[in-house]
């Protein structure tokens, strides 16, 4: 006991102190190919974003379906494991990890949604860059999914700056550069062409999608950027994708400004064919600038390279701005920021009967992911992922914003009520065209190094959709402060 709790005290040190450290992000991309029943294969990707704590690492993470009949099969939820170099003078980094996470779709055997992804594998490592092999088993517990195989590996580690604990004792010993990121919202409706079919052989429908996408400048004029989506009007309920890319920026007259956007990704699920999940887009928009905000309405394009999907897009889009320092070697003195104090954490939640399209029942489970933003007078924003990973709901996803109210503190405890909205579905539950909604009543607890539990109570309803549930849910987070001008 003495032992272990050694142990996790040596593993938490880095949380203790208040100045601002350095904080290791590493974005991991996967790919491998699994076996499913009958003999059939699939191709699937896999990225991650985990952060470096010693030789441990955690952090969200996401697999999907890109080669195949399966388009539209996502899976996320959290990766960690441990990793290191053992030989001094030898490039080569052993990693022992496991991926647990909720998903499905696309007609898979996924079950109630659970994946398990244990894998142990070496990288040559190159710097800041690892190229890497592994051995990986996928496996479904609840459903026919159990496949073990090569996997391959490429990722690179990037330099953040943090305050653990939201606490500043001091400065950073060190010089930086200021980096600018955005966090925008955005709606999109998706126009197929003449003569596209669904996966059920119908003319595909137009239908809308909701999400967000997160953007990180480069050298001027270009950015790239990483979004999700889901559907939130039509008769595609349960449709999901997630695009990375690369974009540019420029000027026209005064706030007046070009926009243009190249990505690729993985897509499907609402009985849209999209064949193995691979998507490219593109889009070119027009843009506004008032201060730290922009607007913009761009027209584009969405296909599937294996599958029917080809249509024409709208988007509209909002999008915050603000700088954030990364260390860097030639660069200025940290100086005139402000700390952004942010919460993040991962919990489950119980739908107590959730309406299927069958007419039937049941309670289900959906494991969550969720980042709050404060605000000021006890206000913060909310961002929340959630899969099922269990009940038979395999496949239903939801990806929730909005806007939550706390307490203060009495006795390093506080109650807090939250509203939010977004997009949800697939697993055979009544969402309709997939707009939900949600609210919660909740009791948290603030324990040492940051950390916190929650319990909540509320409601999941689908306006447009038979969905409408009690929810009972009990999470962990962390807080921490992020530095920003």
């Amino acid at each position: 006991m003495r032992r272990s709790a050694l142990t996790a005290a040596l593993i938490a040190a880095p949380l203790l102190a208040g100045d601002p450290q350095v904080l290791q992000l590493r974005t991991t991309l996967r790919a491998e190919t699994l076996r499913l029943p009958g003999d059939e294969s699939l191709g699937l990707v896999g990225l991650s974003s985990t952060a470096d704590f010693g030789l441990f690492y955690l952090g969200p993470g996401l697999y999907g379906a890109a080669r195949g009949e399966r388009g539209g099969l996502f899976t996320f939820g959290l990766e960690g494991g441990m990793r290191g170099r053992p030989f001094d003078g030898v490039p080569l980094e052993f990693d022992a990890g496991l991926f647990v996470g909720g998903g499905g779709g696309a007609a898979a055997p996924q079950g109630g949604g659970l994946m398990l992804r244990p894998h142990a594998g070496v990288a040559l490592a190159l710097g800041r860059f690892r190229l890497g092999a592994e051995l990986s088993r996928v496996r479904f517990p609840s459903g026919g999914i159990d496949s073990t195989q090569a996997a391959f590996s490429v990722a690179f580690t990037t330099d953040h700056l943090w305050s653990p604990m939201g606490a500043l004792d001091g400065s950073f010993d060190g010089s930086v550069r200021w980096e600018g990121r955005g966090f925008e919202g955005e709606a999109l409706k998706v126009d197929p062409a003449p003569g596209i079919h669904s996966r059920g052989g119908a003319l595909q429908a137009p239908f809308d999608l909701a999400g967000f996408a997160i953007s990180r400048e480069l050298r001027s004029p270009f950015f790239r950027y990483f979004a999700v989506d889901g559907a939130a009007r039509g008769g595609s309920s349960g449709y999901a994708q997630a695009l990375t890319g690369l974009g540019l920026r420029a000027p026209i007259a005064g706030p007046l400004g070009l926009e243009a956007r190249l990505g690729a990704g993985l897509g499907g699920g609402g009985d849209v064919d999209t064949g193995g999940g691979f998507l490219v887009s593109g889009e070119a928009a027009l843009t506004l600038g008032i201060g730290g905000w922009r607007a913009s309405a761009g027209l584009g394009s969405l296909r599937a390279t294996g599958g029917q999907l080809r249509s024409r897009t709208v988007t509209l889009r909002i999008a915050h701005r603000l700088s954030v320092p990364t260390p860097w070697k030639d660069g200025e003195a940290l100086a005139a920021f402000t700390l952004a104090d942010w919460r993040a954490g991962s919990g489950l939640l119980v739908y107590r009967r959730a309406q299927r399209q069958d007419g039937t029942a049941g309670a289900i489970q959906v494991m969550t992911l969720r980042a709050d933003r404060m605000l000021a007078h006890g206000f913060y924003l909310s961002g929340e992922a959630g899969s099922a990973t269990g009940g038979g709901a395999g496949g239903y996803s939801t990806g929730l914003a909005g806007l939550g109210w706390q307490t203060p503190a009495i006795a390093a405890q506080r109650f807090f009520l939250e509203a939010s909205a977004g997009a949800g579905g697939g697993g055979g539950l009544r969402s309709g065209g997939g707009l939900l909604t949600s609210t919660r009543a909740g009791w948290r607890v603030e324990l040492p190094l940051g950390l916190g539990l929650d319990a909540t109570a509320g409601k999941v309803r689908a306006p447009r959709g038979g969905l409408d549930t009690t929810t009972y849910g009990l999470g962990l987070h962390l807080r921490f402060a992020a530095l920003e001008r």
